[in-house]
């Protein structure tokens, strides 16, 4: 999920306005990636939590 966001920002980026990554606001750019990254490591908690109940 993380990497498609990074080619998604990548071209966004080439194409459009150039648009850095602002963690102090958080801007919409670097909320979409702290998204991605809380959902790639919730699915690899919740993965590795089936696996040790079956």
């Amino acid at each position: 999920m993380a990497f498609i966001w990074f080619i998604v920002w990548f071209i966004a980026n080439l194409v459009g306005a150039r648009e850095p990554l602002l963690f102090d606001p958080v801007n919409i750019w670097a909320g979409t990636l702290i998204l991605a990254i809380a959902l790639d490591l919730s699915a690899a908690h919740a993965s590795g939590a089936s696996k040790r109940r079956g």
